[in-house]
C-alpha cells in the first residue's frame, strides 16, 4: 500500500534557495487536493542526510554527479524507496485526487515517445523496483556519461525517465499505469495533473529534440514537397 504522503524536490541549484512563485503555486494544488495527506518539500540538505543514512555507499557518488538534475533524479528514487508515497515534479499542477490509487504497489505514468516518466511516480516503501533503480544508478552513469553522448541522453538515460524505463520491465506486481488523459495529455475532464512550463534542466539539445519530436511530420512533408518541386524544376 502506498503511504499518503506527497514528495517534491528542490535542490536550490536551478534558480535560488526556494522554488519560483509559479512552482510554489503548483505545489499548493497538491495540498489542496489532498488535505489529509502529509506534504514534504525536500531540500539539498534533506537529500544529503537521506543518502548518508540510508545509502552511505552511494553518498559520494551522489555528490559527484556533474548536473544538479541527476541529483534530483537520484533523490526521488531513494525517497520513494525509503519512505514511499507520491513523487511529483514541481512543474505539475494537481487537478484531481490520487486517493483511489493507494492500494497499488506502484503508480507510473506513460511518456512520449516511449517508456514511463520519472516526473510522477508513486510506490510503497522498500519496493524492489525502486531498490533496483537506486542500485543501478552507478552502472547507468558509467554507460552514458561519455563526452561524445549529447547531454540530454546522458541525463535521460543515466538517471532520468529512460533509466526508469530500462529498469522497469512491466512485470512488477500491482502496477497502476496512468492513462495519457490522466497524465494531462488528453481531455482536461479526466486529467489528474496539468503540466506547466518547466524543464529547468534543459539546454539547447533538449529543446532541439523536443522541437523535432513535435514537428517531424511537417518537416518530412516539407522536405518531400521541396524534393518534388526540385525534381519538376529540373
Amino acid at each position: 500500500m502506498i503511504p499518503r504522503v506527497i514528495h517534491q524536490v528542490w535542490l536550490g541549484e536551478s534558480g535560488g534557495p526556494e522554488p519560483p512563485p509559479e512552482f510554489r503555486q503548483a505545489a499548493a494544488t497538491w495540498r489542496d487536493h489532498h488535505p489529509e495527506w502529509e506534504y514534504r518539500l525536500w531540500g539539498a540538505a534533506d537529500v544529503e542526510q537521506l543518502f548518508e543514512s540510508v545509502r552511505p555507499d552511494l553518498h559520494a557518488f551522489y555528490r559527484a554527479y556533474p548536473y544538479w538534475v541527476q541529483r534530483a533524479d537520484a533523490a526521488r528514487y531513494l525517497i520513494l524507496y525509503e519512505v514511499g508515497g507520491v513523487y511529483a515534479d514541481l512543474d505539475m499542477i494537481c487537478t484531481g485526487t490520487f486517493e483511489g490509487m493507494m492500494d497499488a504497489d506502484v503508480v507510473l505514468a506513460p511518456t512520449k515517445p516511449t517508456g514511463v516518466s520519472n516526473g510522477l511516480m508513486a510506490a510503497s516503501p522498500h519496493h524492489p523496483l525502486f531498490h533496483e533503480l537506486v542500485d543501478q544508478l552507478p552502472s547507468s552513469f558509467r554507460r552514458w556519461q561519455k563526452p561524445w553522448i549529447p547531454r540530454h541522453f546522458r541525463i535521460m538515460c543515466g538517471t532520468g525517465s529512460l533509466h526508469l524505463t530500462r529498469v522497469f520491465d512491466g512485470g512488477t506486481a500491482k502496477v497502476r499505469l496512468l492513462t495519457e488523459e490522466e497524465f494531462g495529455h488528453g481531455s482536461p475532464r479526466g486529467a489528474l495533473i496539468r503540466h506547466i512550463e518547466g524543464n529547468t534542466w534543459a539546454e539547447w539539445d533538449t529543446h532541439a529534440l523536443v522541437f523535432l519530436q513535435h514537428w517531424w511530420p511537417a518537416l518530412v512533408f516539407g522536405a518531400v514537397v521541396l524534393g518534388v518541386l526540385g525534381y519538376i524544376a529540373t
